[in-house]
């Protein structure tokens, strides 16, 4: 196990206990959430070593790598997210316009799983490179987008400030070094160009009512558990600034649902859905605390 001695967001060393979390996914193990005292920062800590980490990622409950379509549960989020693909390439669109023969535009997808959303943006025209750490899930992203799908050992082959847009959905929580890859992202970023960031948001109401049952916490794969403030922190030592903030809407169903799994034992539908509306509305009045949300950033 490895242990950090320094909160990634300020670099200040005290931490108080924050949460404890079961890992409902694989091992079954429990890890521990520590929240700095100087700027706030969560973080799984201690946490497994880089060369560890790989292991906990080995389920077919871990839907993004496996594009598994057995249960219930599975198919909802494979119906579920044939929508939100659309809706992430229409997001595309409208950041950095639509490709043509005199306006090539260039895409890095960062963890891109399966290659779902490659293979999207790659039928609309997008020159498409992704990096996926996991061999089986790059694999099939290979197949599945017809892209240039690389392990993250080369993000330091390629050229810098290459790329109209990267994206990050639901990735930056996993990155075992938090500061080096927001600096490799802003390194291969064109000076005019946009970065999606999609993270779990612990102030939401479906975090804070379900607690060490939330399963957006999802430990120990989630090594960094952000709110708006702390993104805006970090993204700022690095001479980035948040430009919009976007909800996950969906996400707060799917998330209720497996909470209610891990907390009674039970896949509970009508409760899963009606704290997913209630986290919605709670977001709503109280501005950019949905249970995930989007954020594009820019170079300063």
């Amino acid at each position: 196990m490895k242990t950090l001695d320094k909160c990634p967001v300020c670099a200040e060393s005290s931490f108080d206990p924050f949460l404890t979390c079961k890992d409902y996914t694989s091992s079954g193990k429990v890890f521990d959430i520590v929240k700095c005292q100087s700027c706030g920062f969560t973080f799984t800590n201690p946490r497994p070593e880089v060369k560890d980490l790989w292991q906990y990622y080995k389920s077919e409950e871990y839907i993004s790598h496996t594009d598994s379509n057995k249960g219930s549960l599975n198919r909802l989020y494979q119906l579920v997210r044939k929508y939100t693909l659309l809706k992430k390439l229409q997001l595309v669109v409208k950041l950095i316009g639509r490709p043509g023969l005199k306006h090539p535009l260039t895409l890095l997808d960062i963890g891109c799983g399966t290659g779902a959303f490659l293979a999207v943006c790659k039928n609309a025209g997008f020159s498409c490179t992704g990096i996926e750490p996991d061999p089986d899930a790059r694999n099939l992203a290979i197949k599945n987008s017809w892209s240039n799908v690389m392990d993250e050992t080369e993000l330091g082959n390629l050229q810098p400030g290459s790329f109209n847009l990267i994206s990050l959905w639901h990735v930056l929580e996993h990155v075992p070094d938090l500061n080096q890859r927001i600096e490799q992202v802003k390194e291969l970023l064109m000076p005019t160009g946009r970065v999606i960031i999609a993270v779990p948001n612990r102030n939401s109401y479906d975090a804070k009512l379900y607690q060490e049952f939330w399963a957006a916490y999802d430990l120990p794969r989630h090594l960094y558990h952000f709110t708006p403030d702390t993104i805006r922190a970090i993204f700022e030592k690095h001479k980035m600034v948040v430009d919009q903030i976007l909800p996950m809407r969906f996400d707060s169903f799917y998330v209720s649902l497996l909470s209610e799994k891990y907390r009674t034992g039970k896949l509970n539908y009508i409760k899963a859905i009606y704290t997913g509306i209630k986290s919605n509305i709670s977001a709503i009045r109280s501005g950019n605390e949905f249970s995930s949300q989007i954020y594009i950033l820019k170079k300063i």
